[in-house]
């Protein structure tokens, strides 16, 4: 996953440009998505500190501080955050990464067609195919 994607997910989620998360306004709202922005890029790349802070026009220590609101934010339990968060990691993936492939090794004597109905409605899985 590429930095840039993640900053296209946060903009549509938090609804603030681009342009504003490079800038360097400080309304809550904009500091928000930029702290949002280096903790999924941090979650979801290789990148280093040094450049997703670069590649938002910041040091890699305001990385380190955003890191670390975001966590702080999730440890405290703030509903605001953790909505956020499930937003952006369903769009991410639904947008970019591949569903993961669940194998499962049944016994000759079960009836498929009830594990697959089990799995559904405990997954909520749109579809299993079964390989």
């Amino acid at each position: 996953m590429k930095t840039q994607q993640i900053l296209e997910v946060i903009e549509q989620i938090t609804e603030v440009k681009k342009s504003d998360i490079f800038s360097t306004k400080r309304y809550k709202k904009i500091m928000f998505a930029r702290h949002l922005y280096c903790y999924f890029a941090k979650e979801k790349t290789n990148a280093t500190l040094m450049e997703i802070g670069n590649s938002i026009n910041r040091h890699h220590s305001t990385v380190i501080n955003s890191l670390k609101l975001i966590s702080d934010m999730i440890y405290i339990n703030d509903d605001v955050t953790k909505d956020y968060l499930d937003k952006i990691n369903a769009t991410i993936l639904t947008k970019f990464e591949q569903p993961q492939k669940l194998q499962i090794i049944l016994p000759f004597d079960v009836d498929i067609q009830k594990v697959i109905l089990s799995l559904k409605n405990e997954f909520k899985a749109k579809c299993v195919k079964i390989i």
